[in-house]
């Protein structure tokens, strides 16, 4: 199949200082898919942008990288060598399957992510709508995002996490209908995402001890009174990089709460909670090793789940040729009768595409 090649520029090869200079904007990629495309050299062209990778999608030759690479320097002044030495690049057969792995979010920093799949769906439809695709193009990008979904549906790439963030918000939203949390270290790189997750779900309201995140949908209060809001409390987090406890036995038992069942998820190394607090007066515990424990686990089912997403991306490729090799034979079947055309389309539903190929070849050549 030799319509697609691909230039990627990704975290896996640059650091971020660099890839930010690729961070084009919508007016940007506009006049850079104009560039490329003008003359006859390129015809269609995709470019992708995302906090995590750029990538240009183009048909023709792998004799033009180069020219996308003069491009692409010219736009980000990163210099030309520098652009061969970090992109990665990508022809024919191997450009559709990386964009097929892109889109399922096998390629992802964070393997089986959903955002990668709207943010190409995005980039096709900038490019489709300024008439830098055709039929082929079109073909290629709509059976990708296809293809993401049925691996979505029929693998736990994309549903088993392995964020210790969206974990701890799992628990908490089983905790009940109306669930008070009570966030301590909430400026954290751990406790903004983990109040990020906590405000994600509907049933849980959050309260911090520092000043980040929306007002609106968190109540900040003032960290020495952290104890005092423990009573309304039916969760506390705590996730700061004190080297004392954020909460004690001691400082327990001298305030004014009542006892209830309530779990402290404790996400500090050192730990924040004293641990005495375990299964007294209603509390309990689980500390960042639980989480993590669980993390490892569902990675295990993330790796063992790629290789399910592999097959079906080798399938759905195998349709998608067969697709474009029937989309070029179309126009010939004008003529034939209904017999001559069911047996073209049972040829086309039980071969492989390199059968079907030689299928059509031979008949052609006959015909």
């Amino acid at each position: 199949m030799k319509i697609l090649n691909c230039i990627s520029l990704n975290y896996k090869q640059i650091k971020l200082d660099i890839r930010k200079s690729f961070a084009f904007d919508d007016n940007v990629k506009l006049n850079i898919m104009k560039q490329l495309t003008l003359g006859d050299k390129i015809t269609q062209c995709i470019l992708l942008c995302t906090c995590n990778r750029t990538e240009v999608y183009f048909d023709g030759s792998k004799k033009y990288f180069d020219y996308v690479i003069n491009v692409l320097s010219q736009y980000s002044n990163v210099s030309k060598d520098a652009i061969k030495k970090y992109a990665m690049f990508f022809e024919n057969e191997k450009a559709t399957f990386h964009l097929f792995k892109v889109t399922s979010g096998i390629d992802s920093m964070v393997m089986g992510e959903d955002e990668i799949l709207s943010q190409t769906r995005s980039a096709y439809m900038f490019s489709k709508k300024n008439n830098f695709t055709s039929y082929e193009f079109n073909m290629i990008f709509q059976k990708s995002f296809e293809c993401a979904k049925i691996i979505k549906n029929e693998t736990p790439l994309s549903t088993t996490s392995i964020s210790v963030a969206t974990l701890v918000g799992n628990v908490v939203s089983k905790l009940g209908d109306n669930t008070n949390v009570l966030v301590i270290g909430a400026s954290g790189k751990i406790g903004t995402t983990v109040v990020k997750n906590l405000l994600s779900h509907k049933n849980i309201n959050v309260k911090i001890t520092m000043r980040e995140h929306n007002k609106q949908l968190s109540t900040v209060v003032p960290y020495n009174d952290r104890y005092n809001y423990i009573n309304n409390s039916d969760c506390i987090v705590s996730a700061t990089k004190s080297p004392h406890y954020t909460i004690t036995k001691y400082d327990v038992d001298n305030s004014d709460i009542n006892t209830k069942s309530r779990l402290l998820i404790d996400l500090a190394v050192p730990p924040d909670i004293d641990s005495e607090l375990d299964g007294y007066n209603g509390f309990s515990i689980l500390n960042i090793d639980h989480f993590e424990e669980i993390a490892n686990y569902n990675n295990k089912i993330k790796e063992s789940s790629v290789e399910s997403a592999l097959k079906i991306i080798g399938s759905e490729i195998d349709e998608l040729k067969k697709d474009i090799i029937f989309h070029s034979f179309l126009p010939k079947m004008k003529n034939m009768d209904d017999k001559e055309k069911k047996v073209i389309y049972k040829m086309k539903s039980n071969l492989s595409s390199k059968s079907f190929e030689e299928f059509i070849f031979v008949y052609e050549k006959e015909s």
